[in-house]
């Protein structure tokens, strides 16, 4: 369980620096874990990004200011690190449905989000299917852009449709949906690819990465994409990498298989792997 107990002291970071400067860099490197993998966990678990969780936490606490104190916008604004009161009352009129001075009547309707805290039932979980190989090395070729991760779930999709609208698949069959690690400031390269044979020719437009020998969790995911996917997705970051009791995560990198088929089918066949090794 310690990475149940490394998400809540994140949490708990994030809680404490609400009114400073608070951000997933800063929470990860603060519990010893990467960005990516921090990120990439939260999403999986509550569905939205950190920077969206540390938006609502503030916009909340804003609502609280303006129904128990006599605070101007001007000085909330500034509190929970907007640089005008516009942008402010723009995030929190989007946020609530209502403007600010709306939000001072007892009678107005207001959203809450509150202090998350993470934990794992296994009751009623649904089966997985994986297995654990050693693999060496591999080379892979495709597409590659750089993603930020406070949006990448909703730009990542984006960048599929282009690489179809562009007929990319007549160069590089898209076999792997690859996220890399992410820097500091949390971009990441997230690369459509297959295998590059050794001799093969490099396609025009492409670029290549080699995904270096580990040993490998292969988790298979049945049924139509995207659902499946993210389904397995969700089961591995809170179940499986938190219970199992064996395996941790070896390095940051996270690779979708994509096999030939109809995506809309509910017989359709992926996998999820992550790169593993035995904890000490």
């Amino acid at each position: 369980m310690e990475l149940v107990e490394s998400l809540n002291n994140a949490l708990s970071y994030i809680e404490n620096h609400l009114l400073e400067e608070a951000d997933s860099e800063l929470a990860a490197r603060h519990v010893g874990l990467s960005r990516f993998y921090l990120e990439r966990t939260f999403s999986a678990l509550t569905g939205m990004s950190i920077s969206e969780y540390i938006r609502a936490r503030r916009l909340s606490l804003a609502a609280q200011d303006f129904l128990t104190e006599n605070a101007k916008v001007i000085d909330v604004a500034l509190k929970y690190g907007y640089d005008t009161p516009e942008s402010f009352t723009k995030a929190f009129s989007r946020f609530h449905g209502v403007t600010p001075s709306s939000a001072r009547r007892m009678s107005t309707m207001l959203r809450c989000q509150n202090p998350l805290a993470i934990s794992i039932q296994m009751e009623g979980a649904r089966m997985m299917n994986y297995k654990i190989e050693q693999m060496d090395a591999f080379t892979v070729a495709g597409v590659q852009q750089e993603f930020q991760m406070n949006n990448s779930l909703q730009e990542i999709p984006k960048f599929w449709q282009e690489f179809f609208e562009q007929q990319m698949q007549q160069k590089v069959c898209p076999v792997f949906g690859i996220c890399f690690d992410a820097d500091e400031s949390g971009k990441f390269p997230y690369m459509i690819a297959d295998f590059l044979k050794s001799g093969s020719d490099m396609p025009e437009g492409l670029v290549a990465r080699e995904i270096p020998s580990h040993l490998w969790a292969r988790f298979s995911c049945k049924g139509p994409l995207p659902e499946a996917i993210q389904q397995t997705t969700k089961q591995i970051y809170s179940e499986w990498l938190p219970t199992n009791g064996v395996y941790e995560v070896a390095q940051y990198m996270e690779i979708e298989m994509y096999s030939a088929g109809d995506t809309s089918s509910p017989d359709y066949y992926s996998e999820i792997w992550i790169p593993i090794r035995k904890k000490a």
